[in-house]
């Protein structure tokens, strides 16, 4: 299996660097020119220059202060010049300590250390030569009373450049274990395919060269049909080495230019570099096929569903074409599954629906909003799910209760967003293990308002609503507001069931999930009071038929 092609790891700004460099070698200048008046204060040999001692000082400081002031502003080939001048002003006050070795020369150690930590090949070994030829000079000026030149000469140099050698080779294994890392949190360790996280980052580059160079770019969304047949059959061991195969078959099918991603459980996605929704179609065709073919003699043949959408067709921000393309999946899902749908106006849940009039402003807040929401997601969950799992709930709850498709399409956004409030909440009172105090219970209860000034545009003013009264309960007792009954929006108590029912489903680091069955229970026990009972139903009715329509897929063998 190929490796996944991750985007190119960030480097440190050049800015950020250099500003580094500045301030560092302005410290290092002072701090020699300090020690330099420490040494002419002490002491010293009489064949000493003081005064030569303080002209030094007095330029160190000077150049010093030069760095700092221009720190972020210095020319590369400034700080190259004054690293050299450092070393020349070092090797001048050792000489005019008068003392043979003197003990000056030792700072000399900090020239090789910033240049190994800091420069190139080139530069460093520049530096180092600069460096050593001065030293020798200096050693031949003024000969050591014990030892000759050389020897003073060779195991100062040698030990200064065997140091340096040692930081240059730990920076290097800092910056690969760095790199291993970034590569790490971006790719997914079962498949070697991207990630979410590393093809969200991919995403977000190629749409900008797309948007540059005036290209088409197209995703195609996938996902493994029944695959929960595969794992409740098979065992997921077996689960597991298949979505190895599909990810396998996924990344020798596409072209060298195209990216793969495991994005979720049994979901995945490509990115295709200029190519229309067309070519998008044609490539998760032959994909389709071959995988069907591949599965065909399986205990639980596996099929895909693939949803395309292009840019700037469908979509104009990563957010907006990764949702137009899962419309796209949905409806192939919807038609009987094991085939691939071009996304299309009529398919989107939201919006205007024809594409030359969105509002482009409006989407690209949206997706600035579905980025936050999802990044909380990961930071604190280790996975996107929890959202996009509340989302889908809620649109099965809407749905079974007879909402037209735009209102299923809006409450499934809302699912999508009912946390974004809790990026303001305290890490530590989100994860705490043990009960909440009364200032961690109301920090908490302040995420619905939070979320919802977050939401604050005309194009969310129904999401941003609901988003607000989602922990409102129909007995009165929920918050902010305290709203019961009727006043509290159907849409917000739909929220309410999808959230607890997730959170009661999912394992989390401060305590486990209580099972399905248990979850339900739950529900049932809270309707009327924490939750609407009519939501309550209609929502248990949907994950009877679900758990039905599994079982007999499982006892028919498909």
């Amino acid at each position: 299996m190929g490796t996944a092609r991750l985007p190119a790891r960030p480097q440190p700004g050049a800015r950020f660097v250099s500003r580094l460099r500045a301030k560092l070698q302005g410290g290092l200048y002072v701090a020699g020119a300090t020690l330099a008046l420490l040494t002419n204060a002490l002491p010293h040999s009489s064949r000493a220059i003081p005064l030569g001692l303080l002209a030094i000082a007095g330029v160190s400081y000077a150049v010093g202060g030069f760095c700092l002031w221009r720190a972020g502003r210095l020319e590369p080939r400034a700080a190259s010049l004054a690293l050299a001048l450092g070393t020349l002003l070092i090797v001048a006050a050792a000489y005019c300590s008068g003392e043979s070795p003197s003990p000056l020369a030792f700072l000399l150690l900090w020239i090789f250390l910033y240049a190994a930590y800091f420069l190139s090949d080139r530069e460093m070994a520049l530096q180092i030569g600069f460096a050593g030829l001065l030293y020798g000079a200096l050693l031949v000026a003024r000969p050591p009373a014990v030892g000759s030149a050389a020897a003073w000469w060779l195991v100062g140099m040698g030990t200064a450049i065997m140091t340096a050698l040692a930081i240059r080779a730990m920076r290097n294994r800092v910056e690969q274990l760095i790199g291993s890392l970034y590569d790490s949190a971006r790719s997914d360790p079962l498949t070697r395919l991207l990630n979410r996280r590393g093809f969200r980052e991919l995403l977000d580059l190629e749409l900008e060269r797309a948007r540059r160079s005036g290209a088409r770019l197209s995703v195609v969304v996938g996902d493994v049909d029944h695959f929960k047949a595969v794992n409740d059959r098979s065992g997921h061991h077996v689960g597991d080495l298949a979505l190895q195969r599909v990810a396998e078959m996924l990344e020798r099918g596409k072209r060298a230019v195209d990216a793969a991603a495991r994005v979720g459980g049994e979901e995945f996605a490509l990115i295709l570099p200029d190519t229309d929704a067309e070519g998008g179609q044609v490539l998760a065709e032959r994909l389709r096929c071959a995988l069907r073919e591949r599965f065909a003699g399986e205990p639980v043949p596996i099929t895909i569903s693939f949803g395309v959408a292009s840019f700037p067709a469908h979509g104009e921000t990563a957010a907006s074409l990764l949702r137009a393309a899962d419309e796209a999946l949905y409806a192939a899902k919807e038609s009987g599954r094991n085939r691939t749908v071009i996304h299309c106006p009529a398919l989107r849940g939201h919006g205007s629906g024809r594409a030359e009039e969105r509002d482009v402003e409006s989407e690209r807040f949206l997706a600035l909003v579905l980025e936050t929401a999802e990044s909380f997601d990961l930071r604190f969950s280790g996975s996107a799910r929890h959202s996009e799992t509340v989302g889908r709930y809620a649109e099965t709850m809407a749905r079974e209760l007879g909402l037209s498709e735009q209102h299923v399409g809006r409450v499934r956004l809302a699912g999508l967003l009912h946390d974004v409030g809790k990026v303001g909440v305290d890490k530590a009172v989100l994860l705490k293990a043990g009960k909440l105090d009364e200032a961690e219970y109301a920090e908490i209860r302040r995420h619905p308002q939070m979320g919802a000034r977050m939401l604050d545009h005309p194009s969310l003013a129904d999401v941003q609503a609901w988003v607000l009264a989602h922990h409102e309960r129909p007995d009165g007792r929920g918050y902010p507001f305290g709203l019961r009954g009727e006043d509290v929006p159907l849409e917000a108590r739909i929220l309410a069931v999808a959230d607890a029912y997730e959170a009661m489903t999912s394992d989390r680091v401060y305590r486990e999930s209580i099972g399905r069955e248990a979850a339900r229970g739950e529900l049932l026990r809270g309707a009327g009071t924490q939750f609407d009972a009519r939501v309550v139903r209609a929502f248990l009715r949907a994950l009877e038929r679900e758990s039905a329509r599994v079982e007999a897929l499982v006892g028919s063998g498909v």
